[in-house]
């Protein structure tokens, strides 16, 4: 009777240490799970979304390209401005850009081609003042060329000329007198590169009464482009041709 007393205190024994080692062993995984959870915290693998802007900035650039912070990003409600005025020699336009008054870049435009580019053009919406045409207007930039719609405005407000541009060239530009009529269409889509000509693509110019005063076709998919000008009853006055090498025919 006595051995089995023994017998089953000894199993109790054994019993007991097995469940405290098996508790201990529990209590040791559990505790460097935590570490390992705590000192190198897991991330969810990229799936390629970019950064969203800082914080209590908005991004402004159409064409997505990372610009620098200045570039592509402005502070909610900042105002970037351009300014056009005419050089001491009255030979070429200087356009001086500013961002909440504070300038940040300059262009030099010669016959609206730009011919130099120093410091920063903001991206997305630019609001202009020409200070020697005492005209005003909006644009938009990308990658510091305009790229989309711009229309200018006379002090009055009437609207003076609309255009649309892609990586800086003018596909099309409207033109508008004073009172509402149109004075000036030009589509650049297909104008021919390689003529020292100012008229280029296809252009008319008219009568501030709306009869057609001069127009021209000087195009890529044209062999014989023409320049035509009327007089205010319609009749043509002058018609000069051009080859496709846009060398006057005679």
């Amino acid at each position: 009777m006595t051995e089995y007393k023994n017998k089953g205190w000894w199993i109790f024994i054994v019993f007991c240490f097995s469940g405290m080692a098996v508790i201990m062993m529990m209590n040791s995984r559990i505790q460097r799970g935590i570490q390992t959870m705590t000192e190198t915290p897991r991330y969810a693998p990229s799936v390629g979304v970019p950064p969203a802007p800082p914080r209590g900035m908005v991004e402004t650039s159409a064409g997505g390209e990372r610009q620098g912070m200045s570039a592509r990003y402005r502070r909610r409600g900042q105002k970037a401005v351009r300014k056009d005025r005419l050089s001491p020699g009255r030979d070429y336009v200087e356009s001086v850009f500013y961002l909440d008054e504070k300038e940040i870049g300059r262009q030099k435009i010669i016959d609206e081609k730009v011919m130099e580019s120093n410091g920063e053009i903001p991206e997305g919406r630019v609001d202009f003042v020409n200070e020697f045409k005492g005209t005003q207007g909006v644009e938009y930039y990308v990658r510091g060329q305009k790229d989309g719609p711009s229309k200018t405005y006379f002090t009055g407000g009437q609207l003076n000329a609309e255009a649309y541009y892609r990586k800086g060239k003018s596909l099309w530009k409207k033109e508008y007198y004073n009172d509402g009529g149109i004075r000036l269409e030009i589509n650049y889509e297909d104008a021919r590169k390689d003529t020292d000509a100012k008229e280029t693509g296809v252009g008319k110019v008219y009568y501030r009464e709306g009869t057609l005063k001069y127009e021209w076709h000087l195009t890529n998919s044209e062999k014989i482009g023409f320049k035509k000008s009327y007089n205010q009853d319609g009749e043509l006055r002058a018609a000069f041709y051009f080859d496709e090498n846009g060398q006057l025919m005679k």
